[in-house]
């Protein structure tokens, strides 16, 4: 599959900024399952991003500016291929090795940021009571296709329910939220059983008519001993394949947040954006 991807951000502010720093982490990446071929980017007040790799080795644009403004508006466009997969593609080792493995000393350690207890995925004693656990006689894959499925029932999709503060813990209480709040979701409870999840952002095939891709979309990567990492949209109770395009992973929202910035001013903000995805002909 080959996408054209659009990324637009407009900032207004009620009053001059005098001096501001953005970071915006919007660029598909290049991995195993989909290559960047193109891209290029302009924005309202001139100035040329500089590239740089954040902690995770994803490309963040940066912009400075010295320059006073009221509006700062950015553009991305992008192209990039995605392979075509079949995510159960896999063979899946006996579940007693892989217990064996997720308990191991060695693979805690390698997957120590993966596992830890965020402010966005802690979980109450009242909400770990009821939580799905791992069977032992269940294999990983499997656990997280029903965790995937009990997320998307659990949760109800709600546009404007939620803020990027809410935490795992506040939509299990509310029962609705949006895209990373089903991911925060997932996370907490997989971390709970000891699977390295991780958080994902990136873009959506709108022609699948998936929920979230008017926006840009999140979902979750989890850890399978023996297998790799294995991406699951519990937004859409589905596997991720090459109706996704991925931007970056971290710990959390906090690490793949589209936008941060620092900026000198007096005045509030007033926030839009707007995401157009397009399969292009090959």
């Amino acid at each position: 599959m080959r996408y054209k991807v659009i990324y637009n951000t407009d900032n207004h502010y009620t009053d001059v900024v005098r001096e501001a720093i953005y970071d915006l982490l919007v660029l598909p990446t290049t991995d195993e399952s989909q290559t960047l071929l193109f891209y290029n980017t302009e924005n309202s007040i001139k100035e040329k991003p500089t590239l740089y790799k954040n902690t995770f080795g994803f490309d963040v644009f940066r912009i400075r500016t010295a320059k006073p403004f009221e509006t700062f508006s950015f553009r991305m466009e992008a192209e990039v291929a995605v392979k075509e997969v079949n995510p159960f593609d896999f063979i899946s080792l006996p579940p007693e090795e892989e217990r064996a493995i997720l308990n191991s000393e060695a693979f805690k350690i390698d997957n120590f940021l993966f596992l830890k207890r965020t402010r966005y995925t802690h979980l109450s004693d009242s909400n770990k009571k009821k939580i799905p656990n791992l069977d032992k006689s269940k294999s990983v894959f499997n656990f997280l296709l029903e965790l995937n499925r009990y997320i998307n029932e659990r949760i109800d999709y709600c546009t404007l329910s939620t803020d990027v503060y809410t935490t795992a813990d506040q939509v299990f209480e509310l029962g609705k939220g949006v895209c990373q709040d089903y991911a925060h979701a997932f996370i907490s409870v997989a971390r709970e059983n000891q699977i390295p999840s991780r958080y994902v952002s990136g873009y959506l095939n709108p022609g699948e008519g998936l929920i979230g891709s008017l926006f840009m979309h999140a979902w979750v990567e989890a850890l399978i001993p023996g297998v790799g990492w294995k991406g699951f949209d519990p937004t859409n109770n589905l596997l991720v394949d090459e109706n996704y395009v991925k931007v970056a992973h971290g710990v959390d929202y906090n690490d793949c947040a589209p936008i941060k910035g620092v900026v000198k001013t007096n005045g509030k903000v007033e926030t839009q954006y707007l995401v157009q995805v397009s399969q292009e002909q090959q």
